[in-house]
């Protein structure tokens, strides 16, 4: 650092040729200039100024040192230019991580107005339900659910999941409407299984309901497919809010046992804290917090869904 003030020092006061006018324009003194001046001539061994009372000029190896001080120092000034103009215009590849059903139902609605905000951004997105490793696998940004174990990552939270029980109509015609969880034994139960571990996710539900096991008439790995089925009447499943909304809104499905439910979880978006958050992931992160908000049904609750 010392040695980068000298540098500065002395190419403002070759420019000038003066130590007040160097000093004028670093809101320094011209006492600290000529010391500064004098510390890096000690350091390098060699004069870099010819010095009389009235004049100051550059010697032989001043001018050559000068020339090498000058390109680099207005590199510097290019490259803290370009990073704050790409502050203010985010630009350059990322690339995201984000869970299957995430991705395609929150993040996807969203993409046409942030490409739209962000043009000089380019998207690498990857829908993945496995842990990604940010680090190794070079990912700027991805979503993750539940608490965050890892702290060499950075959250910011988005929302907290919440799940409902339901079913079609017909389907509730036939075999009636559950008034408690204990009553699901006596219907058909859609399942969702993790692809990453096969492992069954359980139904949100209070205490003492949270570790029933349920029947398991049909078990999918995919949610839109736990989504169709339960359209087509073939049983009750346990589905995101914002999953089935827009089908409870339409009247296609029937929310049931919404007074039993409890937050599943939450949902953020991570990045390595061992990164300087660039401007593109930043604009991202933002992004996304803020317009996720708008989306009434992204974090609802499934006691406030109507029918």
């Amino acid at each position: 650092m010392e040695s980068f003030t000298g540098i500065v020092a002395f190419v403002h006061a070759a420019e000038q040729q003066s130590y007040v006018a160097a000093a004028r324009i670093t809101g320094s003194s011209p006492s600290a200039i000529g010391k500064a001046v004098a510390r890096l001539e000690a350091r390098l061994g060699v004069r870099l100024f010819n010095r009389t009372t009235r004049t100051m000029s550059l010697t032989e190896e001043g001018s050559v040192f000068y020339e090498r001080c000058k390109r680099i120092l207005d590199e510097l000034g290019d490259a803290e230019a370009t990073l704050l103009r790409s502050r203010e215009r985010p630009e350059g590849r990322l690339r995201v991580s984000l869970p299957h059903i995430v991705g395609h139902h929150l993040f996807m609605p969203l993409l046409p107005a942030f490409t739209r905000a962000f043009p000089r951004i380019e998207l690498d997105i990857e829908f993945e339900d496995r842990v990604v490793d940010l680090v190794a696998e070079g990912v700027d940004v991805v979503v993750r659910s539940g608490e965050l174990a890892d702290t060499g990552l950075i959250a910011r939270l988005l929302g907290q999941q919440h799940f409902v029980v339901c079913g079609s109509a017909a389907y509730l015609a036939r075999h009636g409407l559950p008034t408690t969880p204990a009553e699901l034994f006596g219907h058909a139960c859609i399942h969702f299984k993790y692809p990453s571990s096969g492992r069954i996710a359980p139904w949100s539900f209070l205490p003492p309901h949270e570790r029933l096991l349920l029947p398991r008439n049909l078990v999918f790995n995919n949610t839109d497919a736990a989504l169709r089925a339960a359209k087509d009447g073939l049983g009750l499943a346990h589905l995101p809010v914002y999953v089935a909304e827009p089908s409870i809104r339409g009247g296609t499905l029937r929310p049931v046992l919404t007074a039993f439910m409890q937050p599943f979880g939450s949902l953020s978006l991570v990045w390595p804290s061992n990164r300087q958050l660039s401007p593109k992931v930043r604009a991202f992160v933002d992004f996304m917090v803020e317009n996720l908000v708008t989306r009434t049904n992204a974090f609802q609750a499934a006691s406030a869904l109507q029918t």
